[in-house]
């Protein structure tokens, strides 16, 4: 069953990668994808025209960027998780004048230096606090940033990749991270038509195919494996029964590999998974929220109903 897999995340990436091999199918997760050209691929996707992901939340943010900023008050720190480039927090910074620190979290440690200084040149009020962290594991905010009211941001519906039980896990891991009386904005892709998303998920050439396969020139510097992307393809498909995308690779003839010391067997047309991307409605996320101690204060969508952002607090009363 695919629910009683283990959280690859918390290996480091020999162990997962092997990990990952032996299971049926094999499974890559999905963090390992985002080394530092892998993130830079990653940008490419989010500008193209078939992922709907990026301008459905910008859009969000720009209708309601400003009702965030007063339930949050003046004064606090915002946390955004995974921040790639950051260009998208720039919408909630500009409605958020009178906030104290940013403080981007990313595992792409020449990302994160190259969008923090942008950030520091065009705010130079706020104070910026990067930290190169890998969000599925503990790491420590700075020194202050709990001292006023704190809001972890976590877009780019990148939480629909966990599975369900992971993201509730994740979900309360963040009371920790975050402190009491936090607030907390989480990217929720919804459920809609299949065939909608089979499209945005394949793009054979494009930024998506090359970001996927960019796992296995990592595998190849990082683990001394020896794996052509020729020999590769990438497809991504729809699981109905889990509600969600599963993106992978395939081998196109018989391979075989060698990682941390086991051989591993690569037939020709099993699928490697890479990614899931679990689809929601609002209820479901909202019942997983609370399930891990959030409460959904509000949601909102874009015109289409294609993507979601929650609001949720820790907070009594808010």
């Amino acid at each position: 069953m695919f629910e009683d897999e283990p959280n690859l995340a918390d290996l480091d990436f020999e162990a997962s990668v092997a990990r990952g091999l032996t299971l049926r199918p094999r499974r890559f997760a999905s963090k390992w994808l985002y080394d530092d050209r892998g993130a830079a691929l990653f940008e490419d996707i989010v500008a193209s025209d078939t992922y709907y992901v990026g301008r459905a939340e910008l859009e969000i943010l720009e209708a309601h960027a400003h009702e965030i900023g007063e339930r949050i008050g003046d004064g606090g720190a915002l946390v955004e998780l995974g921040s790639g480039a950051s260009w998208k927090v720039r919408t909630l910074l500009d409605a958020m004048p009178d906030l104290a620190r940013y403080v981007p979290v990313e595992i792409s440690e020449a990302q994160l230096i190259e969008a923090a200084a942008a950030i520091r040149s065009d705010y130079p009020a706020l104070e910026v606090l990067p930290v190169a962290a890998d969000y599925t594991r503990d790491f420590d905010l700075p020194a202050g940033v709990k001292d006023g009211p704190v809001l972890g941001s976590f877009l780019g519906t990148t939480l629909c990749n966990f599975l369900p039980a992971n993201s509730e896990i994740f979900l309360q891991r963040m009371h920790g991270l975050l402190g009491e009386n936090s607030w907390f904005l989480a990217g929720v892709d919804l459920d809609k038509d299949p065939a909608r998303l089979v499209e945005a998920y394949n793009d054979p050439g494009g930024p998506l195919w090359d970001f996927n396969l960019n796992i296995l020139q990592r595998m190849n510097r990082e683990l001394g494996t020896t794996l052509d992307q020729a020999d590769f393809r990438h497809e991504a498909t729809w699981n109905a029964e889990h509600r969600r995308i599963e993106a992978a690779i395939y081998p196109m003839r018989d391979l075989s590999v060698t990682v941390a010391g086991q051989g591993f067997d690569l037939p020709a047309g099993e699928p490697i998974i890479l990614e899931y991307s679990h689809k929601y409605s609002l209820e479901a996320f909202a019942a997983l929220a609370a399930r891990a101690g959030w409460r959904s204060v509000t949601a909102w969508t874009d015109r289409d109903q294609l993507a979601s952002i929650h609001l949720l607090t820790n907070r009594s009363a808010a």
